[in-house]
């Protein structure tokens, strides 16, 4: 009788022992149920080993067969399969992936039992945003190094009170970097690995982050100055991002509200600063922040897109947080008055008046900013405008 194998394993003269049943077991494992496998062998005497192999594993034993000096040996697979099949178009994403894929990536085939590891970030329609892949080749693209992109040599001494404006300024664009930095790498070990793409590209923000905050502590130092004053109000705004457990709230809260004004915000600190280096230095920053910002706004407008009534839970996170910030009643008058001092000039009074005008016109230009990508990504314009209103004081 001749059998229609799915597989033909050749061991030529290896013994019986481990080895000879790496081999089978390994191809047992991957088969279907009432798949054959045939063993081809120099040795005329595995029959007896390989029954004893096939009772003790739940498995059938056909036959053995003579082809010259070779010989062959037939297995039935009746055991169950070890790698049961999930039926996905590869190039389509599930909403709702097995929840027993563990740490193995997109259309892997999980062996029956693996541990359902219980990632509360595992639905589509929550996490998904299509430019994902672009904005991670982006990211990789335009990485630049801390220690050899800027010139630190050719940053001059400003006077002491600019030079205090100046590492006051980094003092806090350090703090919010560290809120950014903070915030997704909370939710990462939460993504299914089914949607690889998501924690993938949040590391890579992860990373870009951690290069702000050694740049902004380095420019603080630079001359002597080192790293100033952080005031409560500026620690409790960034604690109401960092206490957020909601990804879809947080994703809002912190890529299309926080860091939108924060890249405003960036441009303006390059716009007025007097040297190069660190004009080079907000740049690169800012063209990172950038692309955390489109992150965001494409992921909620995905959002919204699927779901449009998610909108009240964007206007709850909002709310939820002005409340709890109205009882501090304000922002860092210290960060103003430094920004105020670099856009002006200088630390005189009508510098000072000057700076603090430029200052208002920033945040009117945030306000607008901020209306125009709640607007982007879904929100009525009326809804939009009382929300951009209700944003921290404290930018981020």
């Amino acid at each position: 009788m001749s059998y229609n194998h799915s597989k033909s394993i050749f061991l030529g003269d290896i013994p019986i022992g481990k080895s000879f049943f790496f081999r089978i077991e390994n191809s047992l494992l991957v088969s279907n149920k009432d798949d054959i496998i045939e063993i081809v062998s120099f040795n005329d005497n595995l029959e007896n080993d390989l029954k004893s192999y096939c009772i003790f594993k739940g498995e059938i034993f056909l036959d053995k067969k003579k082809n010259k000096e070779l010989y062959s040996y037939y297995i039935k697979k009746k055991s169950n399969d070890n790698f049961p099949k999930f039926e996905s178009d590869i190039n389509r994403l599930e909403s709702n992936p097995p929840l027993n894929i563990g740490l193995a990536p997109r259309n892997s085939l999980p062996e029956e039992g693996s541990p359902n590891y219980g990632f509360d970030l595992n639905y589509k329609e929550d996490l998904w945003n299509n430019n994902i892949s672009k904005l991670y080749e982006e990211s990789k693209k335009t990485q630049w190094n801390t220690s050899a992109d800027i010139e630190w040599n050719n940053i001059p001494n400003y006077d002491k009170d600019m030079e205090f404006a100046i590492a006051q300024i980094m003092t806090y664009l350090t703090e919010n970097e560290f809120s950014a930095l903070y915030v997704p790498s909370k939710f990462i070990a939460k993504v299914s690995p089914y949607f690889y793409e998501i924690p993938v590209f949040l590391s890579s923000l992860i990373n870009d982050e951690a290069r702000h905050i050694e740049a902004f502590i380095k420019r603080a130092n630079i001359n002597g100055m080192g790293v100033q004053y952080s005031s409560i109000i500026t620690q409790n705004s960034l604690y109401t991002l960092y206490a957020e457990n909601n990804y879809i709230k947080s994703s809002f809260l912190l890529h299309v509200m926080g860091e939108g004004t924060f890249v405003d915000l960036l441009g303006f600190l390059e716009k007025y600063t007097k040297d190069e280096p660190t004009q080079k230095l907000f740049r690169l920053v800012r063209i990172d922040e950038t692309r955390h910002v489109r992150y965001g706004t494409n992921h909620i407008k995905e959002i919204l897109k699927h779901n449009p009534n998610k909108v009240n839970i964007l206007k709850e996170a909002v709310y939820k947080r002005k409340e709890y910030l109205d009882e501090l009643n304000g922002e860092s008058t210290l960060l103003i008055e430094s920004m105020a001092f670099l856009a002006g000039g200088g630390t005189s009074y009508n510098q000072y008046k000057n700076g603090m005008e430029l200052v208002s016109e920033l945040k009117n230009q945030m306000h607008e900013n901020r209306v125009q990508r709640l607007v982007e990504i879904g929100i009525d314009e009326d809804l939009a405008v009382d929300i951009s209103k209700k944003h921290t004081p404290n930018f981020m």
